[in-house]
């Protein structure tokens, strides 16, 4: 099968297009023909080298764990699902070597939703990853209600262009820092206010308007300062969820009651099918897509690491046609 592997931490430079061997699922995986396949920050951050002490790893590797496509093979302590569905899914595992930037991927069953018609397979690979995390993270942990506020780091980036849609869903007054020229993009997906973080201290300004805080923080940014901001700018009994970083140090987060977790994403099946439908009947508005072929999958990166980004990039693997 044609895939993009790297043998070495590097640059996206050492990224390189080639033939693998197809796998063979396991018991409780399925065997994917990918359409496309998503991608994300983690993809480049793992490519470099980071995060090492949290993963296993069998090189070669291939990246990226958002897949589209339909499943051709099923292990034998799979029920439920069948060759020729076509499928979404997160295909995670904390041993990397198997990733989606391929024709071919092993899937845990559990880790799958059914494709709704409507969305094609670039539309359904762009989802899963920034959805489940952006879900898990506001309206699961930190509990997100009608009413309440919440600041979404980087509100035009992947994961915040789909967080602003599910905060709205959800009912929340939604503050974003986001560069002035995507103002109207992040306020067309839930973003009342707006913040140039370039021209203006992004902590102030939200001071300003919430004296008594924030009521949820989604910390997607890293750095010692940016994490304690998260801290001094929640509420007293708010919600601070770290996307990058571990909870700071800091005696106000217990004196102030404020709950904090740096959250995993969990490859939830199930939850990601209910993510699916509400896609499908436009509760959610898809993110912006810039599809590119496999082969750019370098340049793809290069485009993640400048953190210009407005939506997903998604690699079209190839043509698989309609579901018969």
């Amino acid at each position: 099968m044609r895939a993009v592997y790297y043998e070495e931490f590097g640059t996206p430079d050492v990224l390189k297009l080639g033939e693998r061997p197809v796998p063979t699922p396991a018991a409780d995986e399925v065997l994917v023909q990918v359409a496309a396949a998503g991608v994300n920050p983690i993809d480049r951050r793992l490519r470099n080298g980071e995060l090492q002490s949290f993963f296993m790893r069998e090189w070669p590797i291939i990246p990226g764990w958002d897949v589209a496509g339909r499943i051709v093979d099923v292990g034998s302590g799979v029920s439920g699902w069948k060759k020729g569905e076509d499928v979404v899914g997160l295909a995670f595992t904390w041993l990397l070597h198997h990733g989606t930037y391929a024709e071919y991927v092993p899937v845990k069953a559990a880790s799958i939703a059914r494709k709704p018609s409507e969305l094609s397979f670039t539309e359904a690979a762009a989802l899963p990853l920034v959805s489940l995390t952006a879900w898990e993270s506001l309206a699961e942990y930190a509990q997100l209600k009608a009413g309440q506020t919440v600041l979404i780091q980087a509100g035009a980036g992947g994961l915040g262009s789909v967080a602003l849609c599910i905060a709205r869903h959800l009912g929340a007054k939604v503050y974003t820092t986001t560069r002035k020229e995507n103002f109207d993009y992040v306020r067309a997906r839930g973003a009342e206010h707006p913040i140039d973080y370039t021209q203006v201290d992004y902590e102030s300004v939200i001071r300003k308007h919430e004296p008594q805080g924030l009521d949820v923080v989604l910390e997607a940014l890293s750095g010692d300062d940016v994490v304690e901001k998260a801290i001094r700018i929640a509420k007293s009994g708010g919600t601070v969820v770290y996307m990058n970083n571990e909870p700071p140090d800091m005696a106000q987060i217990a004196s102030r009651n404020i709950r904090t977790k740096f959250l995993h994403h969990r490859p939830d099946g199930e939850s990601l099918a209910r993510l699916m439908q509400l896609y499908r009947a436009g509760s959610l508005a898809l993110p912006p897509i810039e599809v590119m072929p496999l082969e750019s999958a370098a340049a793809a990166h290069r485009k993640s690491e400048s953190r210009t980004t407005r939506g997903k990039v998604v690699l079209q693997i190839q043509d698989i046609g309609n579901a018969a």
